[in-house]
């Protein structure tokens, strides 16, 4: 409708975490348009914009100030970055970590989701180190990840959403030497005249600053 009250919006995202700034925003856009059909799909930001190009999703969450130059995109709020460790790990009782400090354990990310921005950003915060870092991926989801590292299979970093998944036998460490938290970004295309999509976007500019 002209007010954007029924119909359907579709939304792409890379997970949606309880607690999260991303669950509270669809969370809160829900009660506020009750009639309005929302459709969630999970993947990678490639994923995502592929199906956003092609018509089948209306907007996509995505980790970074992605700027594709076909859509229009918007930094919306951001996390600190966290160091995921096994609590028996010998960083276990320090405040926080270094890059240097975790540049000779192995890494484990996942193929899907923001799986293959923390391995680039990984390689980009550890470039010229000696040996190169060890990063391996595992085709599994963000909670069975987190119960690897538990189980020493590597270590891993996330935004602090991802803290507030229930994991045991994981220690979560600011990382101190990280220059800027993560930012996360809507991006959606220019030939979509939504007013759901639109009133979406107001809501997460509103919630934003408030937050």
């Amino acid at each position: 409708t002209a007010q954007g009250e029924c119909g359907r919006l579709r939304i792409g995202v890379y997970a949606l975490i309880p607690g999260s700034f991303l669950a509270e925003l669809i969370g809160q856009y829900r009660k506020d348009h009750p009639n309005l059909d929302i459709e969630i799909t999970e993947g990678t930001a490639r994923d995502t914009l592929t199906q956003l190009r092609a018509d089948r999703l209306d907007i996509a969450f995505v980790a970074g100030t992605s700027k594709p130059p076909d859509c229009h995109s918007r930094r919306i709020w951001t996390e600190p970055l966290l160091a995921a460790v096994s609590a028996r790990h010998a960083l276990v009782g320090r405040s926080a970590a270094t890059w240097a400090d975790l540049a000779a354990d192995t890494f484990i990310v996942r193929h899907g989701g923001t799986g293959p921005q923390v391995h680039d950003h990984i390689v980009l915060r550890l470039a010229g180190t000696w040996p190169a870092p060890s990063i391996l991926r595992f085709d599994v989801g963000r909670g069975t990840l987190l119960s690897m590292v538990g189980q020493d299979f590597g270590i891993t970093v996330i935004g602090a959403a991802s803290s507030l998944l229930p994991t045991s036998g994981v220690v979560f460490l600011p990382i101190t030497d990280e220059p800027e938290p993560v930012a996360f970004s809507a991006v959606w295309s220019p030939h979509n005249r939504s007013v759901a999509l639109r009133n979406l976007l107001g809501l997460a500019d509103k919630m934003s600053r408030s937050n």
